[in-house]
């Protein structure tokens, strides 16, 4: 990320000084459009075909506590997918949710995440017939996309509202050839990142409402309490201008992209050790359609681990990847990486490929199901000690842990710190994977509430 790639061409080589406004005359407010926002916004959801886009300039981070905000009640009970992004359990804790979790499919040949099979959802619905609101993600962040039309179908018919984290998947509606949007698949409220996998700056997204369940009132009142009173001009200008470039181009470009992959994935067929996943998943473990501009790199039973492979692209051939963990790391493409690039990405990884031996070591990282003592809330409010990690199996942690990227909690707060748990995190430290929410910066303490 970013999906632009760096391409000058964005805002035709503006200065981003002559575009930073704020709410003058002729220029319209972002949280009272009337003018050339309301016009952008709508035919923004004239292209997607949705009821009605909203411009996020706080990313999408801000669209799921919007989009969760006004679809719950303080105190509610909504289940979530535990794969979420941290801003879906932050608005737990904002609003006193009650969280029920349900698990993805697991990939243990690659070590990724799964999909949400619909009779998941239909369990945790008929246990928990006081849900009205479903909160998933798909695609996942290594491309992985859930059967959204038939959940969507099943949370419907059990009177709920579904929303889709849909960050990673902004690129979808100009696949002729791949996932379908969740909005096009019966979701009735979808976040997306445009400047993940397209040509928009940092920190822009949308929201989209789709359907009659949802009132588009309620998504701005809350629009206005999450997101900043003073939108950055410069991001919505590349939003606007990432829209254009989308209907002008998008799906020519698209089709080129789609083509320097399957190339690219033609000359992976002959690496021994690195392995990458692609449409073969669909059908088990949850995924019903898989996102092919995600390559995932799984070094699963070689010598290197997913960090040592990025770390080597990076110093080696100047290639930067989008994250790594312990058994892959994971490269972005967007419609504005070269063929070129591709291309030296390909070369680079096949010589690495010829480089590697076989070990009988490997690590895969997956969810575990905590026990929950406290809702996020209450956990909040309950006194905390910080203790060392050493000494926290059993205790219930008062903090979020998780690795940045993907931002995902493998603990969250008023969870019991089990076994597994702890060797996830002392394995991604071991293998040098950013831990994110321990009590100090040296990781060697967590908050855990006071016994």
């Amino acid at each position: 990320m970013p999906g632009h790639k760096r391409a000058r061409k964005l805002l035709h080589e503006m200065d981003p000084f002559d575009v930073d406004f704020t709410e003058i005359d002729g220029l319209d407010n972002l949280h009272h459009p009337e003018g050339i926002l309301r016009d952008s916004m709508e035919e923004a959801a004239g292209f997607y075909g949705t009821k009605k886009t909203w411009f996020l300039v706080n990313g999408s981070s801000c669209g799921l506590l919007a989009a969760i905000a006004a679809t719950t009640r303080i105190g509610d009970k909504i289940l979530i997918g535990r794969n979420c992004h941290k801003a879906v359990y932050h608005s737990g804790l904002l609003r006193n949710l009650d969280m029920e979790y349900v698990y993805p499919e697991l990939i243990p040949e690659y070590g990724i995440q799964g999909g949400y099979t619909p009779e998941k959802i239909e369990k945790a619905l008929c246990e928990n017939p006081d849900i009205k609101t479903v909160v998933l993600t798909s695609p996942t962040y290594d491309g992985v996309v859930s059967d959204i039309e038939k959940i969507a179908e099943i949370v419907h018919r059990h009177g709920g509202i579904l929303i889709v984290d849909e960050a990673h998947g902004a690129h979808f509606c100009l696949m002729e050839k791949g996932p379908k949007p969740a909005y096009l698949c019966g979701a009735d409220l979808v976040i997306e990142s445009l400047h993940k996998t397209l040509p928009a700056l940092t920190q822009s997204a949308v929201l989209h409402l789709q359907g009659s369940r949802v009132e588009d009132w309620k998504v701005q009142k809350q629009l206005e309490i999450f997101e900043t009173s003073s939108p950055s001009y410069l991001l919505m200008a590349s939003m606007d201008e990432c829209l254009r470039e989308m209907q002008l181009h998008g799906t020519e470009l698209m089709k080129i992209l789609q083509s320097n992959l399957d190339e690219f994935r033609k000359k992976a067929e002959a690496w021994k050790w690195i392995r990458l996943p692609g449409k073969a998943l669909v059908g088990s473990n949850g995924v019903f359609s898989y996102d092919e501009t995600k390559l995932v790199f799984s070094v699963s039973g070689a010598n290197i681990s997913g960090r040592d492979l990025s770390e080597k692209l990076r110093n080696d051939y100047q290639i930067e990847l989008e994250m790594e963990t312990m058994n892959y790391a994971l490269a972005l493409c967007s419609i504005y990486d070269s063929k070129e690039a591709i291309e030296k990405l390909a070369d680079a990884l096949t010589e690495i490929d010829g480089e590697l031996e076989e070990t009988e070591t490997s690590f895969s990282h997956c969810y575990v199901e905590n026990q929950k003592v406290f809702s996020i809330y209450e956990a909040e409010i309950q006194e905390k000690e910080t203790i060392s990690l050493e000494k926290a199996l059993g205790r219930i942690s008062g903090e979020f842990i998780y690795f940045y990227p993907p931002g995902i909690p493998v603990l969250a707060p008023g969870e019991v710190i089990s076994k597994e748990t702890l060797s996830t995190i002392e394995e991604a430290m071991k293998q040098g994977i950013v831990v994110n929410g321990l009590a100090d910066y040296n990781q060697n303490e967590i908050q855990v509430i006071k016994e």
